[in-house]
């Protein structure tokens, strides 16, 4: 098996999505889904990194504050999409400048949970076009991300890897690979700062973390409000069930899994 995660000096969460069973046996070919956060610390040597991957298309899922505040570094020669959103006046507190000044409340699953399902409804535009992208990424390796890497791209990665007919468990298992690469290293990044502020890594850490409950409940929703992925990007995504088709033929490798 390929090695999943992608390990960068500017980027903690870059990780490629091929390798995992399908219900039908099949595989998600490797190579050409990635998720990460965002890009605006890579190093000179990052950047070749990247490039070695192939990746053509980068879709930016941050907010355009966020971008314009820390715009990203990427390779030349790839194609940027941003997701288009207004202005909110300029707030461009990351999640630590936040729990400083006292503006987030402990972290609840349910509330979470709450914002991943409107998520859902918020970014069916960015969806739609990420899921057309999708089904030509054999040809155009396509990259998605945020900020962390974890609740947008999560809900991203989860519709993508739903629709290409990966178990539900499976999905939840990649979400939470997000605390394995992003969260310590984030934590130990941060500890200086929070302690001059008194905040400890257990007031931290919940907020940085993939947390499975959460994206379990949104799956439970799709399920629930739609049938499933197939339903939901169709009647609420506005995807023709061929590009989902061609996705699958595109992305899965038809050699059926012999393991099972």
């Amino acid at each position: 098996m390929r090695e999943r995660h992608v390990p960068l000096e500017g980027c903690l969460n870059l990780r490629d999505l091929g390798g995992y069973g399908t219900a039908d046996g099949r595989r998600v070919r490797f190579g050409c889904l990635f998720r990460s956060d965002e890009l605006h610390a890579l190093t000179d040597a990052d950047l070749e990194a990247v490039g070695a991957l192939g990746i053509r298309v980068v879709f930016d899922l941050r907010n355009v504050d966020e971008r314009d505040a820390r715009p990203n570094r990427l390779p030349p020669g790839v194609e940027v999409l941003e997701r288009v959103t207004p202005s909110s006046g300029g707030d461009t507190r990351t999640t630590e400048q936040q729990i400083i000044q006292g503006l987030l409340p402990a972290a609840d699953d349910v509330e979470f949970a709450g914002v991943y399902i409107r998520l859902l409804e918020v970014l069916a535009p960015e969806l739609r076009i990420i899921i057309e992208r999708a089904a030509d990424a054999r040809a155009r390796p396509l990259l998605f991300h945020c900020a962390a890497g974890k609740d947008r791209t999560g809900i991203t990665a989860a519709v993508l890897l739903g629709l290409l007919g990966v178990p539900d468990d499976v999905i939840l298992d990649d979400f939470e690979l997000t605390s394995r690469y992003f969260t310590p290293r984030r934590l130990e990044s941060l500890a200086a700062r929070m302690a001059e502020y008194g905040i400890s890594d257990e007031r931290l850490r919940p907020l940085l973390e993939a947390r499975r409950p959460v994206l379990a409940a949104m799956i439970e929703h799709v399920h629930d409000q739609w049938g499933g992925f197939d339903a939901y990007v169709r009647e609420h995504v506005g995807v023709e069930p061929d590009v989902v088709a061609r996705m699958r033929r595109e992305l899965l490798d038809e050699r059926r899994n012999r393991e099972g």
